[in-house]
């Protein structure tokens, strides 16, 4: 082989190396780029999910009507159901028992969340009032209220003072309504706990005015209210000792036991109102009682002859 073939072998073999230098560098670049660019799609969609994902608004289950609900009529259970909802209702309900057979006061449309301001709230305090009793409310301050010793849950007996005139003929004080019991006091159906402090306000209103709330029987609204508006009254607290109850049960003359009405109307019989008025007040002895005249004896009488004795067993 001439010296002109190998140089010219040489330069082949040369030009070979850096077109293979050149097409390794390519395939390198080009294998590079496709990594680069598969990352980037792969971070992107990363990206989108997370955005997608914090984007995403949350659901609150909640009782909603599948079907419409009319007013003043009991909700039924095939009525409403616990639904998801993209957004959270104002005091809604996650219970279905406690909306099936209560009693809306407007129409629901289907496919509205159940909330409280369907219904009419529960009164506390007319869930407390005794059967056959109404609760009448009325104005105290610290001496009417025993000190502002009262709370709700004890036992009263309401006085109440009656000046002369107006139709009363004598100043005279009675018991209006014995052994009531309050209902509430103030704006509290039971006291508040130990340790808990009154607000600023609180206490400027309990120096404005205060009430009192009593369980009253139906029967005697009428007198309460007319001793109320027409005389001074006075709380008289009771004890929170258990009274004794000499013999037992009440029973009548053939052994049976009494009705509650029968034994209140017997406690009346014995002190009735205990009225006391000023001249009964004012005097040092007790005027002396009245000497009732003695029944006639039964007499016989026993004829003999022309004479007629009467004798008296």
């Amino acid at each position: 082989m001439n010296q002109n073939t190998m140089k010219i072998a040489a330069a082949v073999l040369a030009i070979l190396a850096v077109l293979l230098g050149i097409a390794v560098a390519l395939s390198y670049r080009a294998t590079t780029a496709d990594a680069e660019a598969a990352r980037a799609e792969a971070e992107a969609q990363r990206a989108q999910r997370e955005q997608a994902a914090s984007q995403q608004t949350p659901t609150t289950l909640a009782v909603v009507a599948i079907a419409p609900l009319a007013a003043n009529q009991p909700v039924t259970r095939e009525a409403v159901a616990l639904l998801p909802m993209p957004v959270t209702p104002a005091r809604y309900f996650t219970d279905l028992d406690k909306v099936v057979g209560r009693i809306p006061l407007v129409d629901v449309d289907a496919g509205a969340p159940i909330t409280e301001r369907y219904f009419g709230r529960t009164n506390q305090l007319a869930m407390v009032i005794p059967d056959a009793h109404v609760a009448l409310s009325m104005e105290v301050n610290d001496v009417v209220a025993v000190g502002d010793f009262v709370r709700p849950g004890d036992f009263v007996d309401l006085l109440v003072y009656l000046r002369s005139g107006g139709g009363v003929e004598k100043s005279q004080a009675r018991i209006l309504l014995p052994k009531t019991r309050v209902l509430a006091y103030e704006d509290r159906i039971v006291d508040r706990p130990d340790g808990l402090e009154e607000g600023a306000d609180e206490k400027n209103a309990r120096r404005r005015t205060r009430t009192a709330v009593l369980a009253v029987p139906e029967a005697d609204v009428t007198r309460v209210m007319l001793g109320m508006s027409v005389g001074e009254l006075r709380l008289a607290l009771r004890g929170q000792r258990p009274e004794a109850v000499a013999g037992g049960d009440e029973t009548t003359e053939a052994g049976l036991p009494m009705t509650a009405e029968a034994v209140q109307a017997q406690a009346d019989a014995k002190v009735p109102d205990q009225v006391v008025s000023l001249e009964e007040l004012g005097r040092i002895k007790p005027p002396p009682a009245a000497v009732r005249a003695a029944p006639p004896r039964p007499s016989v009488e026993i004829i003999r002859a022309n004479e007629v004795i009467r004798v008296r067993p």
